[in-house]
């Protein structure tokens, strides 16, 4: 606690700051002013927590003075001293809230009572502030959250009884309570090699940067991911495909939640037609997701309106394609099998199916009948849990029908090369960088595919046929013997074993060092120093 001692009086000064223990009652700090002038910019760098200060000085008064700094700091404790009695005065300490009043000449143990009541005030007032500070903290986490959890309610039951008593506090959902609205739907797409963090994470920083960026705050617009990781907003306003309707606005948002998401993310906008009430915000958000879903038949470069939709059916899945498909590969024919693949295509692009699941299972039929064809041909060897998680895995993550067509074309190019050309060369430079980039922060299968330019499913199959064990497998068993080789050293800490290995939490690499080793890291130590 700091206390500041304001006296024109010099002898009274002196006799306040040298006898009285201060540092007894709290007191670490303190200086002394001879007039409120001197005070008013002593207080400004010490910030005291509180002052002592006469009331009748030259220059600036003790009253002058105290309405100066209360601007500064209103929460400072104020205790007047005085030798007269002036009804004026106290008034003015009255209104300044001061803790007390002290008559002169002083009496130093009333002084010193004065000042420790005022430093357990002062305390109290300064936790209250910090546990203030804490809840205002705790909600500005948990806004982007509540907001979220508003937009799922308004775009499935907008009628709901919670909804309109939660939209009267405009500072927590900004919308109004009567439209017209519009609601924006946008899908993100990226590489997991290229954004390391958990898709919960990355959905988190982005409504927390929405909350407080300040363009999207003056749209008032509520954010929120649905069910399906759209990322949804609700606007006030009406929005459409034309300049004059608003459509620059769309254009800026667009490129604000560009910017938020960061260069790594794909991120492509559909805006439904604008709903004249709450209770049509459901129908804007249905538009909005098919206009969305559109983005995958295109460039997704720009927003999709809900007035560009044509007619759309559904993909129906062909299984005599996919035999055919089969019967070519078996014999070689993988040219044959691409056109097959190439036809689908076409086909898909001609019924426009907005059911973006239903269209990547059609093109994860035709993958998984190519993969389970290289296992017959000996081409590759997988199990088929590990083959349908990663196949499906990186066909949910494919942003547009053009990529994955060429996702499926690629990897029938993968079963044409020789099995030289996939054999021992490539295996060996698998391993290579497996060894070379094992301990690196955000070292993954998807990092290995893309350094051998394999699909992570093929690599993963052609890997085991190889080594007659998963690529996994393979470098948990490098982690572990490195691992070994470092706790030779005493000198070197777990943490640091852990993180030289690639492993960041310490907990998570007792736990699977020991299901390798059959012992924990402390207990390998221990005999290996033996």
């Amino acid at each position: 606690m700091k206390l500041l001692i304001v006296d024109d009086e010099r002898r009274t000064r002196e006799l306040l700051h040298n006898y009285i223990p201060w540092d007894a009652i709290g007191i670490e700090e303190v200086e002394t002013a001879r007039n409120g002038l001197q005070a008013l910019e002593l207080a400004t760098t010490l910030q005291p927590d509180i002052i002592l200060c006469d009331i009748r000085m030259p220059k600036m008064s003790g009253i002058e003075f105290a309405q100066a700094y209360r601007k500064t700091d209103p929460d400072c404790q104020l205790i007047f001293l005085s030798g007269f009695s002036d009804k004026e005065y106290l008034k003015s300490a009255i209104q300044l809230k001061a803790f007390t009043y002290i008559d002169k000449p002083v009496n130093l143990n009333e002084v010193r009572d004065a000042v420790e009541q005022a430093v357990w005030l002062r305390r109290e007032e300064l936790k209250r502030k910090e546990e203030e500070l804490k809840l205002q903290e705790g909600f500005d986490r948990s806004l982007p959250y509540l907001r979220q959890e508003m937009v799922r309610r308004l775009i499935s039951d907008p009628d709901s009884p919670n909804v309109v008593p939660a939209l009267k506090s405009r500072e927590t959902f900004l919308l109004p309570l009567e439209g017209p609205f519009t609601v924006v739907a946008s899908s993100l797409y990226w590489n997991p090699s290229e954004l390391l963090e958990d898709p919960g994470i990355t959905q988190q920083r982005i409504l927390e940067a929405i909350s407080v960026q300040p363009r999207l705050q003056e749209l008032r617009s509520l954010a929120g991911f649905d069910s399906n990781n759209l990322l949804v907003l609700v606007m006030p306003g009406t929005f459409g495909s034309a300049y004059s309707d608003g459509r620059a606005v769309i254009e800026e948002l667009l490129a604000e939640l560009r910017t938020i998401a960061g260069p790594v993310i794909d991120l492509r906008m559909g805006i439904g037609t604008p709903a004249s009430s709450r209770g049509g915000i459901p129908q804007s958000y249905r538009l909005a997701y098919q206009a969305c879903a559109y983005q995958y038949y295109g460039s997704g470069s720009k927003p999709i309106f809900s007035d560009a939709l044509r007619n759309h059916a559904p993909v129906m899945m062909n299984w005599e394609e996919v035999r055919l498909l089969r019967d070519h590969l078996r014999v070689g024919q993988v040219d044959d099998a691409k056109r097959i693949v190439l036809e689908w295509t076409a086909y898909a692009r001609k019924q426009m199916d907005l059911d973006i699941m239903r269209l990547k299972d059609t093109y994860f039929q035709l993958l998984a009948a190519a993969m389970e064809t290289a296992v017959q041909l000996g081409l590759a060897e997988i199990s088929e849990d590990t083959e349908r998680r990663y196949m499906w895995k990186e066909i949910d993550r494919i942003p547009s029908l053009d990529a994955l067509e060429q996702y499926v074309l690629s990897f029938l190019d993968s079963m044409a090369k020789s099995d030289d050309e996939v054999g021992s060369g490539k295996i060996r430079e698998i391993t290579r960088y497996i060894h070379a980039h094992f301990h690196e922060r955000g070292f993954t299968i998807r990092s290995i595919a893309d350094h051998v330019q394999l699909s992570e499913t093929y690599l993963c199959a052609c890997f085991k046929k190889h080594h007659k064990q998963t690529i996994k497998e393979y470098i948990m068993d490098t982690r572990i013997d490195k691992a070994k080789e470092l706790l030779s050293d005493p000198k070197v800490k777990i943490i640091e074993v852990a993180m030289r290995v690639g492993i960041s939490d310490s907990n998570y690499f007792t736990i699977f060092f020991k299901r390798k080793a059959g012992c924990t890291p402390s207990e390998y130590r221990e005999r290996a120093i033996r």
